[in-house]
This record gives structure tokens, C-alpha cells and sequence, in this order.
């Protein structure tokens, strides 16, 4: 049997798997539905998770082995040798269209399954209607797979093999994709899109069984996290590949596949903190159910703006009408089940959700939720413009990066000044006085530190400056008032670490340390929280700096040794160009830069192009950039050859504050994975 044969045999018994197992647990969760068909429910999708297993490992293997008779291996396989050429093999898997797919539906079992494993003894009628409705998304993913331009198991036409089975065309994985961040990149972004169809499903099971207690969130609210979490890590390491990888000279783009990622993310914060009210408070019940569908559709909308050729990106795949339908069919089903089962059981949820301050805990949750819905609504309105009719506003329309950051710089910055106060908020609120006598100390704090970042701002980020389109006044004073509110951010719960340190420590007879030691471990749910805001304002900074305050130069250097750019304090050198090939045939042209700082040598730089043989005939190529990192700024060199005087091209690019967005981002992943960390379950007596 050859491998396309199996491995379409293993995408037929998971389907036959997920069909099966929704029909059991269908009858094994009605009144009179026997345990055994419930628990015949669970194996079924505990099998489906082994049939998909079986088809990731296939397809593994062949990547593995370069096996080249798939069609998906040969177009998709890397071309790097060396000791760690077997991570980009496997990376293989998830590089392309049909892999990714496949990719993704192994992780949504993998979810599915912890669900049937956790509840097959332990009988809940909540969890046995939540895993119909994951395997009914499993269904649609299995389905996708069987169009033809989504099938990882086609066979490649035996002519472009020789008799070895070694290809006799120009085929591999496209050179920009073959770095470390890609190898991490993806998993992470899938495992957060998997994940974030748990809550969705517990939400669904909820409003299907009539019970709107906080069970489901209880069940599903870690998952929830952990999703999160990973996507903001998918998020995050995207961006990081774009700044090495792509050489244009940052990490956001605001292209429609990025803003795809993007879009659950912020609705996914406005889940979260829904989900808190309902569990601590009885509130917000039809703000979590809407939250969790949407931050669901808006996981669907990436795959569908990737394999519908509805908008144009770098990113996307080739056109897929049945593709289109096909998600486009689940995105309005999904959001008309939540909605219709909202309107049935509308009764039932409510709650605890008014509130008469706007200083309160639950006001902070609201507007969260508002801003980060409206945030979402408005990216993916922007992002699907081009695809709407003339008559719609901005209808065939492309927007580009200045209409999305006059949007979200705003909306941004009044976001962290929301989430901010927050922590210091009270459930029903105490009055603006009771609240400033909270905040005075964070806000001395804030004063503090703000007027260390106006001296930054004046002396770091403007000589960088270049002025665009639109009001300069307007765009320092954003910059301004971002760098105050994310003084506040940072502020506020470094005291809120020092204050519940020093209360403990007088009350426990412990050491400052050791009370903030226990803090960090005990409540690690309101400390993560406190680490993510404390990222936050971190980010901010780094926003601010990094894409308000760039400076490029072109230089255009002619080959001998000696010539040299000026770009700020900044003097490069050209000292040589050197051209070397790899053990695969991959051509290297680098350009080797000496680096003074007013005058004084500094170092050097080597940015390099790489043009892949195997890619050769196409021309393809990419840029490996030279960094110089230090705390307040990064000096960006990347060379793009030689143009046709045999001068070289060497761009420079300034970003003040880029280490800050880094160093941010890390420490809002430790928050939310702290916040994340389960509970210890108190031992039995």
C-alpha cells in the first residue's frame, strides 16, 4: 500500500471515528440514553485522536525519510544540512497548506481526547455534550481535508521521480521559513487555535442542557488560559521571525494573515476576564457564551483568509473555493447556534452584571470586553475591506499600516489605561476618593517614571524621528501621554508586589523575600495577573519607540574597501564581499562592515543573502539581517545585493525602545503561565 492510500485510509477511520462518537454520545446523554453508549462516545473520540496521530506520524516519517512520492513532502521539504536539518524536516509538516490543516485537526483531538480521558469515568452530562459539539469542529476539519488542495496525502506524478525516488524538479520549502522561529512559530499558534474551541464547546453544552451555573467555566477556564497563552507565544514568535527573517525592517505589518492571529487574541482577553466574573460574581454570563463563540469564529476567520484567496497576502495559500464555504459555512453556523441558545436561555443567564460606579471592578471588566471586541470587530472589518462590495464603507478597498495604527495607537494606549487601574478597582466600587487614596503611591510612581521616559522620548526616540503624513503635534503628544499611561501599568503593580510583600512580612513574622516568594507561589492567579500588566506597560514602551520613532538609510556602497555610510553616531565601513557555497549548494553573499560609534570603532556587522539551489531557476531568496541590540535601541543592517554598477545595497534602520518589546513579551508570557499554573487540590482525608 502506498502512502497516499494509507494515509487517506487514516483520515477515513477518523471520520468514521468522530461520526461515531457524536452518534453515541447524541444517545448516551439523553434521559433515557444508556452509560455504556456515553462511555462507547469517549473511545469513539479517543480513536479518532489515534487515527489522526497515526496520519501526523505518516506524514512525519515521509518528511523524515524525504520521501518525495507525496506531493506535500516534495514541495515542502527543507534544504539545510547539518546536525539539526531533522527539526526542519519536521517542520515540514505544519510549513505548507495541507500539512498545517492536518496539523491543526491532530491538536483539536489532542483536546478533544483530554476531555473524553478526563470524563470518561467521572459521568457529566456538560462534558459529553462538549465533546459532540468538538467533534462535530473535528468533522469540518476532516472534511477540509479531503478537498483536494487541502489533502496532505496526494501523490506527487511519477515523472518528476527518477527511479531512486530523488526529484528531478526544482522543489523545496520556501527559504524564509527555513529558521528556528518558524520550527516554534506555528505549533504554538495552533495549539492556541485548537484550544480556544474547548471554552466554545462548554459554552455551547451549557446553553444546550439548560444549566448555566459556573461549571463549565470551571471546567474549561484553564484550558482557556493555557490557549491564550500559547497564542500570544505564536503571536510573539511570529514577530520575532518577521524582525530576523523578512528584513523589512520590523515585526508588524498589519497584513491580513498577521492580523488573522491577532483577532482571537483580543477577543480571547475580553474571555478571560468574563470568564472571572462569572466565576467569582454570577455575572457576565452572556458576555462569556458571546465571547467564547466569537473568539471562536474569529479562529476560523485566520484559516478561511489563508485557504479562500478572499484577501491578498504574502501569506495566503492558493484560492480554494470549497474552502471558502466550507469555513465560511462553520463561521455563520457557529455564531447562529450561540446566538439562538443566548436567546433561549436568556433568562437563565442573568446575573450579577450591573454596576453603578464606573470605578469598579466590574466597570474595568466591561470596558475590556467592549474595547477588545470593538478592537476585533474593527481590525477585521479593515482586513476583509478589499472583499466587500464598493457600496459598504472602505468596500474593495486595501488599508494600509497608517490607517490601522491611527486606529490602534489610540484605542491601544486607552486599553492599558483601563487594565491598569483595574487591579486597585473595587467589586461595586468605592468613589473616586476612595480610589485616588489607593492609587496615590502607584501614581507618585507613575510620576516618577514618566518623567524618566519624556527624557528617553527626548533623547532617544525623537532624533529618530521621521516625519510622515499626518499632524507631528498629534503624534508626539500620543507618544507622550502612551509613555505616562504605561508608567501607571508598570508602576501599579510593582507597589502592589512591595505593599502585599510588606503587609505579609509584618503579619508573618517573614523576610521581605520570603513574603514575596510566597505571594508569587501562593496566589499565583492575581500575581500572574500583575506580571501581565507589568508586561504590558513594559510592551508599550517598546511600541511606542519602535514603530512612532524609526529611522532608516539606504546606502548605496561601492564595492572597494573603505567605502562608508553615515547614519546618525553611527559609521559603517565596507571592508569586503564575500560569496561562499554551502554543503547543499546554497549560495552566501555577505557583506562584512566595520562599525564606529563618533568615531570610535565598535564593532562589526555581517549581513548576509541566501539564494537556496534548489530554488535556484526562481530566483527565490532571503535576507539574514546583522543586529547591534542595546537597551534603548536596535541598529537594524540588512544587504540586498548588488545592483547593476556592482555597488552594495546596505539598509540601516534605527529602533529606539525594540529590546523593551522583547523583554515585555517574555515577561507577560511568565504572568499568564503563572496565572495558568493549576491549583494543588487539598489531599483527601
Amino acid at each position: 500500500m502506498d502512502l497516499a492510500s494509507l494515509g487517506n485510509g487514516l483520515l477515513i477511520m477518523a471520520s468514521l471515528s468522530a461520526i461515531g462518537s457524536i452518534g453515541a454520545l447524541a444517545f448516551g446523554t439523553l434521559p433515557e440514553g444508556s452509560d455504556g453508549a456515553r462511555k462507547a462516545g469517549h473511545y469513539l473520540t479517543l480513536a479518532t485522536l489515534f487515527f489522526t496521530s497515526m496520519a501526523v506520524l505518516l506524514l512525519a516519517s515521509a518528511f523524515l525519510g524525504e520521501n518525495f512520492s507525496l506531493e506535500y513532502v516534495a514541495y515542502n521539504h527543507p534544504t539545510l544540512v547539518g546536525p539539526w536539518s531533522w527539526l526542519y524536516k519536521l517542520s515540514g509538516v505544519w510549513a505548507g497548506r495541507e500539512g498545517s490543516l492536518l496539523f491543526w485537526e491532530w491538536l483539536l483531538a489532542i483536546f478533544a481526547g483530554w476531555v473524553a480521558l478526563r470524563f470518561l469515568v467521572k459521568k457529566e452530562r456538560i462534558a459529553s455534550v462538549a465533546l459532540v459539539v468538538m467533534n462535530f469542529v473535528q468533522m469540518f476539519f476532516l472534511s477540509a481535508l479531503f478537498i483536494p488542495l487541502n489533502n496532505p496525502f496526494r501523490l506527487l506524478p511519477a515523472q518528476y521521480l527518477d527511479a531512486n525516488g530523488n526529484l528531478l524538479i526544482e522543489a523545496a520549502m520556501n527559504p524564509l521559513l527555513q529558521t528556528w522561529a518558524m520550527i516554534a512559530h506555528p505549533p504554538t499558534l495552533f495549539i492556541g487555535y485548537a484550544g480556544l474551541t474547548v471554552p466554545f464547546a462548554f459554552a455551547l453544552a451549557a446553553l444546550f442542557i439548560g444549566d448555566t451555573s459556573k461549571r463549565w467555566v470551571e471546567i474549561s477556564d484553564r484550558i482557556a488560559v493555557f490557549s491564550w497563552l500559547l497564542l500570544g507565544i505564536g503571536i510573539g514568535l511570529g514577530a520575532v521571525w518577521a524582525y530576523i527573517e523578512l528584513a523589512f525592517g520590523g515585526y508588524w505589518a498589519w497584513d491580513p494573515v498577521e492580523n488573522a492571529s491577532l483577532l482571537p487574541w483580543l477577543t480571547g482577553v475580553g474571555l478571560l476576564h468574563s470568564m472571572t466574573v462569572y466565576r467569582k460574581r454570577g455575572g457576565f454570563k452572556a458576555w462569556t457564551m458571546i465571547m467564547a463563540a466569537v473568539t471562536f469564529v474569529l479562529v476560523l476567520l485566520g484559516t478561511f483568509i489563508t485557504r479562500s484567496g478572499i484577501v491578498s497576502s504574502v501569506h495566503a495559500f492558493e484560492q480554494d473555493p470549497l474552502s471558502f464555504w466550507l469555513f465560511l459555512s462553520m463561521m455563520v453556523g457557529s455564531l447562529l447556534v450561540m446566538g439562538i441558545g443566548v436567546a433561549l436561555r436568556w433568562e437563565k443567564l442573568k446575573g450579577n452584571d450591573s454596576f453603578d460606579r464606573i470605578f469598579s471592578k466590574e466597570g474595568s471588566y466591561y470596558f475590556n470586553n467592549v474595547i477588545m471586541l470593538i478592537a476585533a470587530l474593527l481590525v477585521a472589518y479593515l482586513t476583509l475591506a478589499s472583499a466587500f462590495p464598493s457600496w459598504m464603507p472602505g468596500g474593495k478597498m486595501a488599508f494600509g499600516a497608517d490607517t490601522y495604527n491611527a486606529l490602534a495607537r489610540p484605542l491601544g494606549i486607552f486599553y492599558i489605561l483601563v487594565m491598569a487601574v483595574c487591579p486597585i478597582l473595587s467589586w461595586g466600587g468605592a468613589g473616586f476618593t476612595a480610589f485616588l487614596n489607593k492609587a496615590k503611591w502607584p501614581l507618585g510612581g507613575a510620576a516618577v517614571l514618566s518623567a524618566g521616559f519624556i527624557a528617553i522620548w527626548a533623547f532617544g526616540m525623537m532624533p529618530y524621528y521621521s516625519a510622515t503624513s499626518g499632524a507631528p503635534a498629534l503624534h508626539h503628544a500620543t507618544a507622550i501621554f502612551g509613555l505616562m499611561t504605561a508608567s501607571l501599568a508598570i508602576s501599579l503593580p510593582i507597589y502592589l508586589f512591595i505593599d502585599g510583600a510588606r503587609k505579609r512580612s509584618a503579619a508573618k513574622g517573614e523576610g521581605f523575600f520570603a513574603a514575596l516568594l510566597q505571594i508569587l507561589t501562593k496566589a499565583r492567579t492575581q500575581s500572574g495577573g500583575y506580571l501581565t500588566h507589568l508586561g504590558m506597560g513594559i510592551i508599550l514602551v517598546g511600541l511606542i519607540g519602535s514603530t512612532m520613532y524609526v529611522k532608516t538609510v539606504e546606502a548605496v556602497l561601492p564595492q572597494q574597501p573603505g567605502s562608508s555610510v553615515v547614519a546618525g553616531a553611527y559609521t559603517f565601513t565596507l571592508t569586503g564581499l564575500e560569496d561562499t557555497i554551502r554543503d547543499n549548494g546554497d549560495t552566501i553573499y555577505t557583506a562584512h562592515l566595520d562599525v564606529a560609534t563618533d568615531g570610535k570603532p565598535s564593532g562589526k556587522v555581517n549581513p548576509r543573502l541566501v539564494f537556496p539551489k534548489q530554488l535556484e531557476s526562481k530566483g527565490q531568496s532571503t535576507q539574514k539581517v546583522s543586529l547591534i541590540q542595546q537597551p534603548l535601541k536596535d541598529v537594524f543592517v540588512s544587504f540586498s545585493g548588488l545592483d547593476a554598477s556592482g555597488n552594495a545595497n546596505v539598509t540601516i534602520k534605527f529602533f529606539p525602545m525594540q529590546w523593551w518589546v522583547w523583554m515585555g513579551f517574555i515577561i507577560t508570557i511568565l504572568g499568564s503561565g503563572l496565572a495558568m499554573w493549576p491549583k494543588r487540590q487539598p489531599q483527601a482525608a
